[in-house]
């Protein structure tokens, strides 16, 4: 492959364990209108695809146990499990990066980089500025900027602000692969911090990823060519 002159990444287990945070929230908002979700029934459906979206997401896994209940009770009880409310801090909290911060400024001194996340605006500018990278991202795209992933349009409007159309995309879902290839980028995966690896290896490969890397550091290999 050859080397890109961009680097677009997703936010959740691509550059943060999202495990405790995301996933956490959905397990527990499913407990709270008693329903019983896994981080294996998570997995799965995120490799199903179209699974962008955390609240619908946890919506449809209720709805799967014959638990309907609104996206507008799902979304309030999923925030205040991930942002905290009162004295009871968020999930969010709980959330690690899975990349060295000196490795990403030096990758933002030879590409320029974006960001395209299914996370609402201000959870992703939060991310960016609780661990002070926001300075090295060019462009932020977000679900409050149109449709989400497998689309391509989050990924042609990233391209659009950094002005380029030379890039790669590091994702880890086969939504991220299917987004990029659609948008005629080239498309690595990254396997998430709770998925099976051989699950999440076949579920990428078959969307399309030009690779499968077993975690985000080891894109530097491929940028050394």
């Amino acid at each position: 492959m050859k080397i890109p002159k961009a680097l677009i990444f997703d936010i959740d287990d691509t550059l943060v364990d999202t495990t405790p945070s995301y996933r956490g929230s959905i397990i527990r908002t499913a407990a709270h209108f008693g329903g019983t979700v896994t981080m294996e029934d998570i997995a799965r459906a995120k490799a199903n695809g179209d699974a962008n979206n955390d609240w619908v997401l946890t919506q449809d896994l209720l709805s799967q146990q014959g638990i309907r209940v609104s996206i507008e009770e799902v979304t309030e009880v999923f925030e205040a499990l991930y942002q905290g409310e009162g004295d009871t801090p968020g999930l969010k909290l709980l959330e690690s990066l899975l990349i060295d911060i000196k490795m990403l400024g030096a990758w933002a001194k030879r590409f320029k980089m974006g960001i395209v996340t299914g996370r609402p605006r201000k959870d992703a500018l939060d991310f960016l500025e609780r661990y002070e990278i926001q300075h090295l991202f060019g462009a932020v795209i977000t679900m409050d900027d149109g449709p989400l992933k497998p689309s391509p349009a989050p990924i042609r409007m990233a391209l659009a602000a950094l002005n380029e159309t030379d890039a790669w995309m590091i994702g880890d879902t086969p939504d991220d692969i299917r987004s990029a290839v659609a948008a005629g980028i080239v498309a690595l995966g990254v396997i998430a911090p709770a998925d099976d690896p051989n699950d999440a290896v076949n579920a990428m490969q078959r969307a399309g990823a030009a690779r499968v890397l077993k975690t985000v550091c080891e894109l530097e290999g491929l940028l050394l060519g």
